[in-house]
């Protein structure tokens, strides 16, 4: 048998319950005390990763918001971008405070810090899916898109999906507590079942229509660009939906659940962190090596509003 000293933070599995103040000497035998170290170490190397991915993912959001809203012309899709940065530099901000609070208090993680993260991911992937939706009918119907889609259509989205969100957050934060499982259970299916549907499918009309069509040449540098994130969001962005549809049913016990939460919640933090990089290399020129400012960048994918339709069409009106 193996003695270890913990301090108050404990997994559930153990049946204990730790106060702060206190600290308690266990006995394990030797796997179990393996097991257990290797479960602390994890998690501390995981929380220590995390925020250098958020800081990473931070300043590139920033400074796409920056652009977007003082530096380059408004259309629908910087509308889109705009608050699709907005809401994964807030992911990350809510997510590296999370891993902040493990590290310098070395407790559970806190409920309100961990909804402020469900809520904002939550609104990234509905933002991302009304993207890659809108832009999914504008190469599979462009003449029905054209004539019928309204001017400020973008823009009335992103603020339902917004009032929305908080509206619910709102309600639900003076029940954090009591209501914290029954909300990550709805949410997670909710998201899986909605926005990983739509996604999948708007991904592979999407790459037909961009690689496969026979007017490719015509294609886009954003729908290109959405392409890529749509691929990262389904490899990076669905599994932390998927684990906390897992932990529901019970299918992973300690410590896999764990490793599997730690995976998810680095791979969540990747997704929101990428983007900005994708931005950049889709926008690029080649075979130029010299430098480009990221504002021209920017205005290379955004304000190519080529479709990947039929050649000869006009490109869909500006909003201003």
């Amino acid at each position: 048998m193996t003695q270890l000293n913990t301090t108050p933070w404990l997994p559930s599995t153990y049946g204990i319950e730790a106060s702060q103040d206190q600290n308690y000497t266990l006995e394990f035998s030797e796997d179990e005390a393996f097991e257990f170290l290797s479960v602390i170490f994890l998690l501390y190397i995981t929380a220590s990763l995390i925020p250098f991915i958020c800081i990473f993912g931070l300043v590139g959001n920033a400074i796409v918001i920056w652009y977007l809203c003082f530096r380059i012309k408004k259309n629908p899709i910087t509308t889109y971008v705009l608050n699709l940065a907005a809401a994964d530099s807030a992911v990350l901000l809510s997510l590296g405070c999370l891993c902040i609070e493990f590290l310098l208090v070395y407790r559970d993680f806190s409920p309100w810090l961990f909804h402020c993260f469900l809520f904002t991911y939550t609104i990234s992937q509905y933002l991302l899916t009304a993207i890659s939706a809108e832009k999914c009918l504008s190469v599979v119907f462009p003449i029905w898109y054209r004539c019928h889609r309204p001017k400020y259509l973008s823009a009335l989205i992103c603020t339902l999906l917004w009032i929305m969100s908080c509206l619910m957050s709102g309600h639900l934060l003076l029940f954090i507590v009591e209501t914290l499982d029954l909300v990550l259970q709805i949410t997670s299916i909710m998201n899986f079942v909605l926005c990983t549907s739509v996604v999948i499918i708007c991904t592979i009309l999407l790459f037909i229509r961009t690689y496969c069509s026979l007017y490719q040449h015509r294609r886009g540098k954003f729908y290109v660009a959405l392409v890529f994130i749509l691929l990262v969001f389904i490899c990076f962005g669905t599994p932390l939906s998927v684990t906390f549809i897992l932990f529901f049913f019970d299918v992973f016990n300690y410590p896999h659940s764990l490793y599997l939460l730690m995976i998810s919640i680095t791979c969540a933090s990747i997704n929101s962190s990428v983007n900005p990089l994708i931005y950049f290399l889709i926008g690029r020129k080649k075979m130029k090596r010299s430098r480009q400012s990221f504002r021209l960048v920017l205005q290379r994918v955004f304000s190519d509003n080529v479709d990947c339709s039929v050649a000869g069409q006009s490109a869909p009106p500006v909003e201003r």
